[in-house]
């Protein structure tokens, strides 16, 4: 990863140093010989300012007449004065005007190169009347020689620029590449089993925005994993006792032989399956799906009781009773987990438990609420009536464990409002979310 973002970094910024080099570099040349050809005109028209004011130059002075003298120029440069006839008077240069001189003669600046030189010739006078012309000759080279050292400046500052960008890209690449190797080592570690791995802040935005989706992503499944670990526990649980249900029906008519009544053995066995499907099919649902906030009506659960419980507690000469207030307040939640909770104290009071078995739905502070209890002399063990314990212990424990992950999870609370005597169990329902909510599951 280091090295494609180095080579990257590298070949953009080639790319932007040949964009801005090689255009600049094609046209310096023209830009100094284009100075170079202004200087030399500056330096012809400084001459013909110099010339004295007379009809034409002549190529013998008057005796006793001031001499011209040409200004000095740079070495290899050399000026020449003719004639309006184009020819020499005065200077170095060719003794007959050549084309710059004789298109001066017309009146106007003229500028050409010639062989290795550099012509420029400038008219003395105005166009109407031209009285000599200045010529100037430089070496073409001198243009050359200076385009050779900027493009040598050029090359010098381009190999400073890529290697500026070389060591900046090593620490971008380090600085980048460091974090994105840290979380792909973090995502092997998860994928290993290691949910727990998270990744160290990096101070980049983007990566740290990745870590945290991923680190998200990582509780996520573990939360689901692990309710699914404790939902197979509770699974077993909840169904062994039905199994236990069955077999006591089916040995019992096996028993009794030809006095007994397969008939009525089989059916009970068959509800008692249908019943467990039931379960099974709920706490699997449960334990993969999220907890669902929709509005929970208090009828079908009571419905769902007096059909699972009544029959039950009447083998045992026990009574049940159903009681729901008026204008109950609101509740969310999943009926699925509904019926758990409610099957779990039920089947607490029915093995546990005496007398009668009261399940009252009211209100407490705007708060909907049920209340399971019975007759019994109250819960004697000290440990916790919610502690997990395992699946061969007797007494309270994955039961009552399970109904309370299953409140929780719903958003709601189960406690015991009074463990003795006659325990009463209370379960606080979570009220509907503002923004309205799906209707409830079956």
């Amino acid at each position: 990863m280091r090295r494609r973002i180095l080579r990257a970094t590298v070949l953009a910024v080639v790319c932007a140093v040949l964009l801005f080099a090689v255009p600049l570099g094609m046209v310096v040349p023209r830009l100094y010989q284009q100075d170079e050809v202004r200087e030399l005109q500056q330096l012809g028209e400084q001459v013909a300012v110099s010339l004295p004011v007379e009809p034409a130059v002549q190529p013998a002075r008057p005796r006793g007449s001031d001499p011209v003298e040409l200004p000095r120029a740079e070495r290899g440069t050399r000026i020449a004065v003719y004639d309006p006839g184009a020819r020499r008077v005065l200077g170095d240069g060719p003794r007959a005007g050549d084309g710059p001189v004789r298109a001066a003669a017309q009146g106007r600046a003229s500028s050409r190169r010639m062989d290795d030189s550099l012509v420029v010739a400038v008219p003395v006078g105005g166009a109407e009347r031209v009285r000599a012309m200045v010529r100037v000759t430089a070496p073409a080279s001198q243009p050359l020689r200076r385009t050779a050292l900027t493009w040598s400046g050029m090359l010098a500052l381009a190999g400073l620029a890529v290697g500026t960008g070389v060591v900046l890209s090593l620490r971008s690449s380090r600085r980048l590449a460091r974090p994105l190797e840290e979380l792909a080592g973090t995502a092997r570690r998860m994928e290993s089993g290691d949910l727990g791995a998270r990744a160290e802040p990096s101070g980049i935005p983007e990566t740290d925005a990745v870590a945290s989706a991923l680190a998200r992503t990582a509780g996520r499944v573990d939360q689901l994993l692990r309710r699914e670990r404790s939902f197979s526990a509770d699974v077993s649980h909840q169904l062994r006792t039905a199994l236990t249900g069955v077999r006591l029906d089916l040995e019992t008519s096996l028993a009794a032989g030809a006095d007994g009544d397969p008939c009525g053995a089989m059916t009970s066995a068959l509800e008692r399956l249908g019943s467990m499907e039931t379960t099974l099919a709920d706490l699997l649902i449960l334990a993969r799906e999220t907890p669902e906030r929709a509005p929970l009506d208090p009828a079908p659960l009571l419905d769902h009781i007096a059909r699972r419980w009544h029959g039950e507690l009447a083998a045992q000469g026990r009574r049940l009773r159903l009681l729901a207030e008026d204008d109950l307040p609101e509740g969310a939640g999943s009926g699925r987990a509904a019926r758990q909770i409610l099957d779990v104290l039920l089947a607490n009071a029915c093995g546990h438990g005496r007398g009668t078995v009261t399940v009252r739905v009211r209100d407490t502070g705007g708060v909907l609420a049920v209340d399971v209890e019975d007759e019994g002399p109250g819960i004697a063990d000290d440990r916790p009536l919610f502690e997990r314990r395992p699946q061969d212990a007797t007494g309270h424990g994955i039961g009552l464990a399970l109904a309370r992950s299953l409140a929780e999870a719903e958003g709601g609370r189960l406690f015991a409002s009074r463990p003795y005597p006659h325990p009463r169990f209370t379960w606080l329902i979570a009220a509907p979310p503002d923004d309205g909510a799906t209707a409830t599951d079956g």
